[in-house]
């Protein structure tokens, strides 16, 4: 698998952007500890958190929120709670959480799509935030 270097990363975390956070994605479902049938795929819960997060950010935006709920696996959903709890993200946990009661309630999903829309630039500060302060967990599965 290809390895990528700690300037290389550094230079991703200080884009602090969207895309730049799907190509932080991209090398972590490189690393060769990634285990897609594990709930965190195997990463460290900072990293498998922020990485999760874009994915629910993502499909609620493209599709709605309901579908990242539709093909999230309960246990992948428990453990991004626990990491969230882990994280102290207590908003974001009380959503996530929210969407995953409701999710097949229409009505419900629409206001969490829009807030999820609607709070999109903090989402992705958060996921940087965290990130910069676990760098050792991204290099580790990174570098």
């Amino acid at each position: 698998m290809p390895r990528y270097s700690s300037r290389y990363l550094d230079q991703l975390l200080d884009q602090r952007d969207y895309a730049a956070l799907v190509d932080l994605q991209a090398i972590a479902t490189g690393w060769d500890g990634f285990d897609p049938g594990a709930p965190s795929f195997g990463c460290p819960r900072p990293v498998f958190a922020v990485f999760e997060m874009l994915t629910w950010l993502a499909q609620a935006v493209r599709s709605g929120v309901w579908t990242y709920y539709e093909a999230t696996p309960p246990d992948r959903a428990e453990c991004m709670l626990e990491a969230l709890d882990a994280l102290d993200a207590a908003t974001l946990r009380q959503k996530y959480a929210q969407g995953r009661a409701h999710w097949r309630d229409a009505e419900a999903c629409a206001e969490l799509d829009d807030w999820i829309g609607d709070h999109e630039p903090a989402l992705v500060a958060w996921a940087f935030d965290v990130l910069e302060a676990h760098r050792a967990e991204l290099a580790l599965v990174g570098t």
